[in-house]
């Protein structure tokens, strides 16, 4: 009887300590470049609220921007560090697939040849083995992932407004969904 009331009131003590955490919604930062209709200089930086007449901008000085919706022409998006994660993906996606190739491929077997250019003068040619092909594939599919990943992160979305207050109603949803501060 004295382990059964062990037993739960160390059940007890574990589910009360599994319902007190918390959980944090991890915020997730977004770059923003917003072209104006009057084709001035584009604005860069983190989207950080989206309201229904303007977005405010956080530029690299940690500057606060408000643009108008009706001053917007476009709004391209893309999340922060994204093409550092697809350079990363696309890495080790290669150096798996070009480690598993050199592998599987096994062993070249040794090579006598004959030269002729010397006349009777023979050597051997050591094969190479599967774990040297192994790195060469590796190292240059997981070069070419990089790349590859690199590219496909550097995609942005974007959103036509050309300073129409409608277009930018039509999207404000998303762009909510993209800043920093969240309205439930």
């Amino acid at each position: 009887m004295d382990k059964f009331k062990i037993t739960i009131i160390v059940l007890m003590c574990s589910l009360n300590i599994l319902f007190a955490q918390k959980s944090k919604e991890k915020i997730k930062v977004h770059k923003v470049w917003i072209s104006k209709i009057d084709n001035t200089k584009v604005i860069k930086g983190v989207l950080f609220e989206v309201n229904d007449e303007y977005l405010k901008i956080i530029d690299k000085h940690s500057k606060e921007i408000i643009v108008k919706a009706s001053d917007i022409g476009i709004i391209k998006i893309r999340r922060k560090g994204k093409v550092g994660k697809g350079a990363l993906i696309g890495g080790l996606t290669g150096l798996g697939t070009g480690a598993l190739i050199g592998l599987a491929s096994g062993d070249d077997p040794d090579r006598t040849v004959d030269g002729w250019f010397f006349g009777d003068f023979t050597y051997t040619v050591h094969g190479t083995s599967a774990g040297t092909k192994a790195a060469i594939w590796g190292v240059t599919l997981g070069a070419a992932g990089s790349v590859v990943g690199a590219i496909l992160g550097t995609k942005k979305e974007i959103f036509l407004i050309d300073g129409h207050t409608k277009r930018y109603q039509s999207h404000f949803n998303k762009l909510q969904n993209y800043s920093m501060s969240r309205k439930k």
